[in-house]
């Protein structure tokens, strides 16, 4: 069952290890990934937890397809959905993942931690919440081989042909439901 899924952009994509960079790192959020990284041992790449289309929105993907997201030049991106499995890394509550988000020089509190890793939780009860309640859920790893990916999601044609020249395969050309 794939239920972990990681989204970048086309140009960021290699066949090979995908390792967790700062330079990639929108300003904003900048801080937020800085005190994860601290919390965590590495700096973070993030996945979504679960299997529904509302799991799959919290990594981005439908930046695809919605209008109100630009690049330079007017140009919309191009995500690429990597679906795995089975992955290793640290569970996360992504509603409390916003306090990070709004992180203001290490005001996390001990309560905010145990909010946002639940550290008594095993898998199985992050696995239950992700069934239970989609887009809750996401796990932060350092590391991803995307060749080992199950499903490949991509926005159009051409972009399956480039990454099946580069060696990848399981590509489907998808397009996702988006609230503009």
């Amino acid at each position: 069952m794939l239920q972990y899924h990681h989204c970048r952009y086309l140009d960021s994509v290699v066949y090979g290890r995908a390792e967790a960079s700062s330079e990639h790192a929108d300003e904003y959020l900048k801080d937020a990934y800085s005190w994860l990284e601290n919390e965590v041992g590495f700096y973070p790449l993030f996945l979504a937890v679960g299997t529904t289309e509302d799991d799959i929105i919290i990594t981005g993907y439908d930046y695809n397809w919605r209008r109100s997201v630009c690049q330079k030049d007017n140009k919309v991106p191009n995500c690429v959905l990597f679906s795995f499995d089975e992955m290793d890394g640290i569970y996360m509550d992504y509603m409390w993942w916003h306090l990070a988000l709004g992180l203001m020089e290490n005001s996390i509190t001990e309560y905010g931690r145990r909010l946002i890793f639940k550290p008594s939780w095993p898998k199985s009860r992050w696995l239950r919440k992700a069934k239970i309640d989609p887009g809750s859920v996401q796990l932060v790893t350092d590391t991803l081989y995307l060749p080992s990916a199950k499903r490949i999601w991509v926005r159009n044609k051409p972009t399956k042909r480039l990454l099946e020249t580069m060696g990848f395969n399981n590509i489907e050309v998808k397009r996702i439901k988006v609230e503009h």
